[in-house]
């Protein structure tokens, strides 16, 4: 009897649960970063107004 040769590498339900788990990740991490820019732009937006009411108050 022939005996097979010992293949190396992953199986596809190893593929499917390693992917599972980065699409677990990634839905979890893009709500923070969505929240992070919006939380930046909001402050940004809050300096560039206080900069012009100080201008304008120097006028």
């Amino acid at each position: 009897m022939q005996l097979l040769k010992q293949q190396k590498g992953f199986t596809l339900i190893e593929m499917l649960i390693v992917l599972f788990i980065i699409t677990v990740l990634i839905l979890i991490a893009i709500p923070n970063v969505t929240k992070h820019f919006s939380t930046v732009d909001d402050k940004g937006c809050k300096a560039y107004v206080s900069m012009v009411q100080g201008n304008y108050n120097q006028a």
